[in-house]
């Protein structure tokens, strides 16, 4: 069993680079249909203690919910973490991560009040202070 895994889009490389102790399989601007599509076999080959998941913004409304409940049936941990998207900018995609995160029973992580002034990254100091919070 492998210990982390954080995956996802830019924030997931933002937090990564901040985690080096866990694998990172993330690409900037990626939606959860593509990243699904993409990287899933990736993530099933392997069992994690955890595993950090940043997607949905970078998705449109209508995309988020299926791609990302496929994803998460296909990710094995005992422990997951979904990031929630900004309240602002992305409040559907925010609402279906806490709908699967709930039916999961997985954790979620408000980043909210470390978000810069683009309203979805973290600040410099903010992907720190997540990164650190999620150890």
């Amino acid at each position: 069993m492998l210990e982390c895994l954080v995956m996802g889009d830019s924030i997931a490389v933002g937090i990564g680079q901040h985690r080096p102790d866990c694998s990172l399989v993330a690409k900037v601007g990626i939606t959860s249909k593509k990243w699904f599509y993409t990287y899933h076999e990736t993530i099933t080959k392997h069992n994690y203690k955890t595993v950090y998941i940043s997607l949905g913004s970078n998705d449109n409304w209508n995309d988020t919910s299926d791609a990302l409940y496929a994803i998460r049936k296909t990710v094995k941990a005992d422990r997951v973490y979904w990031i929630l998207t900004s309240p602002t900018l992305k409040p559907t995609q925010r609402a279906i991560i806490k709908e699967i995160a709930s039916e999961f029973r997985d954790a979620t992580v408000d980043i909210s009040e470390h978000i810069s002034k683009d309203g979805i990254h973290p600040t410099g100091m903010g992907y720190k202070v997540i990164a650190n919070k999620l150890k």
